[in-house]
């Protein structure tokens, strides 16, 4: 099986409630990553994410750190967005766009102990454009793969680990 197909049967495999438009439910742990809606704080979109992280090789051990490369697609399987570095998005017609401040970032190591960490992420005011006006926290939750390997690497080397994830956008005054 290919790698963007193990991809696509890793998303079928995020539990039946991450897949509603609810906001989703979280390990008791995980508490700090956690949103709550209320009269200030809803779940406005729900985007299913595939891509790579991407990584490069910092004296011989692979960077902590890595940039995303994704499509994120609703639930009705249509692209939307486009996820890259900053973090960012773009949604696919360009009307739209929205920045996190990584340095902001609140980190939960995934569930299953191998796949990329679940995150919390504070959206930049001053990037909010479009359908993102209004969007304050994102959410990269049920993510599957992503990491780097644990083996050495040459310098110059660059790794795509590819990931599944779950992306949630919330409206925040």
């Amino acid at each position: 099986m290919t790698a963007p197909n193990l991809c696509l049967v890793a998303l079928l495999a995020v539990p039946l409630a991450a897949q509603t438009p609810d906001p989703p439910a979280l390990p008791v742990a995980a508490e700090r990553i956690k949103v709550e809606p209320n009269a200030s704080v809803k779940l406005k979109y729900h985007f299913l994410g595939v891509g790579k992280q991407i990584y490069n090789c910092e004296n011989g051990a692979w960077s902590k750190g890595s940039t995303p490369d994704a499509t994120l697609y609703d639930m009705n399987s249509t692209l939307k967005i486009r996820h890259g570095v900053g973090p960012s998005w773009s949604t696919v017609d360009g009307k739209s766009a929205i920045k996190a401040m990584g340095q902001s970032a609140i980190h939960f190591a995934s569930p299953d102990g191998v796949s990329i960490d679940w995150l919390k992420l504070d959206a930049d005011k001053a990037s909010r454009q479009g359908e993102f006006s209004d969007v304050g926290i994102i959410q990269r939750l049920y993510t599957g793969a992503g990491n780097a390997p644990a083996t050495p690497c040459k310098p110059k080397e660059i790794y795509e680990a590819p990931y599944t994830a779950h992306y949630y956008f919330w409206i925040s005054k």
